[in-house]
């Protein structure tokens, strides 16, 4: 009885710890609105010039299909493909570098506080607000893109979209964790993590859909990770992955998750090694 209430007192004491960071995040997110607004609209351009390119390529041709979609599924899914970027974006393997380069890695020594926690539950809390706008703004493109160019699509496959998109965040947010314990050895590590996002967009089809590489690359793609962070959610989003092959998806991008965070343990184990807090 004594040990369950004990149990209860520290799961309490945790989740305040916790919520304590999550709003602190959510706080400091508001203070950058215009920094936010403006990702915001530079993001869009990407959009309208994905929307022109394949209207071109697709020639008016709304009945022609290319790499087995539709105009109007292309077009859905270059758009939402822009959001789906926004969403997804991280940003937080820059403040670990910087805590490895002054020394800050000091404080998780001290306070009674996990590393990869702090950081991931931080991170949610500054992409709340961002993340409430992006889904706002997704729900009025939707409406544009269906009203100017008739592009029509399912409500319910957009709705099991928002339900797996936290999901393709997870991983995301996993992928960038293991990458920032490149610092230990680089110090440095801005070259990385940008060159990883390009190649995480690329390759997750976070441009285009990964059906425009062939099938001989898909039988590779298809091993990857990537393509449950932007691929994935965005074929269900245009109805081209439906019933048990979504829940299949989903037990997967689960899966990777996991294996993200059993990879990021033993790595950071390794690199705390070689942490010194030269400036700590």
């Amino acid at each position: 009885m004594k040990k369950g209430k004990e149990n209860r007192v520290k799961i309490a004491k945790t989740l305040r710890k916790y919520t304590a960071v999550y709003t602190l995040a959510l706080q400091n997110a508001m203070v950058y609105k215009v920094d936010f607004f403006i990702s915001l609209v530079s993001g869009g351009f990407t959009i309208v010039i994905q929307f022109f390119l394949w209207t071109a390529i697709y020639g008016g041709a709304e009945d022609a299909e290319l790499f087995g979609y539709n105009y109007g599924q292309m077009v859905l899914y270059v758009v939402m493909a822009g959001i789906m970027g926004k969403y997804i974006q991280t940003g937080f393997e820059y403040d670990i570098m910087e805590d490895i380069m002054e020394g800050n890695m000091n404080r998780f020594f001290v306070q009674p506080i996990g590393h990869l926690a702090y950081r991931i539950v931080g991170f949610l809390g500054f992409k709340t607000m961002e993340n409430i706008m992006v889904i706002l703004i997704s729900a009025v493109l939707l409406w544009i893109i269906s009203v100017t160019a008739g592009i029509t699509f399912s409500i319910i496959n957009i709705l099991i979209l928002l339900l797996i998109a936290p999901l393709s965040l997870m991983i995301n947010c996993m992928l960038f964790y293991c990458l920032s314990v490149t610092n230990f050895w680089l110090t440095w590590g801005w070259g990385i993590f940008n060159g990883a996002r390009v190649v995480t967009t690329i390759l997750s089809g976070g441009i285009f859909p990964l059906d425009v590489f062939g099938e001989p690359a898909m039988v590779i793609l298809r091993l990857l990770p990537f393509q449950y962070i932007a691929y994935f959610p965005l074929s269900v989003a245009v109805g081209n992955i439906q019933g048990v092959d979504i829940l299949k998806g989903v037990l997967m991008q689960v899966i990777w998750i996991i294996v993200f965070y059993l990879i990021s343990q033993p790595l950071w184990k390794i690199g705390m090694k070689k942490y010194i807090a030269a400036r700590g």
